[in-house]
């Protein structure tokens, strides 16, 4: 399969990301709050875990299409 290497390296980068960056990202600061979890240390790693899975899965949807459109043409 040609889309798990985009996937696990665009799951790698945005989890590292959502690691070194201290401010709360979009998917996975929501998770959080809706989860109501306490413990500070458990919520980094969920917020970057849960990130990387979302932001990975978009790329690889993304990658998927166009890689299908341009396989398939139209005219041929």
């Amino acid at each position: 399969m040609k889309a798990a290497p985009i996937f696990i390296a665009f799951f790698i980068l945005f989890t590292l990301a959502t690691l070194a960056v201290p401010i709360p990202l979009f998917p996975g600061n929501m998770v959080i709050a809706m989860m109501e979890i306490s413990t500070t240390e458990v919520i980094l790693y969920l917020e970057a875990l849960t990130n990387g899975l979302v932001y990975g899965f978009i790329t690889w949807l993304v990658f998927f299409v166009v890689f299908k459109k341009l396989e398939n043409p139209l005219y041929q």
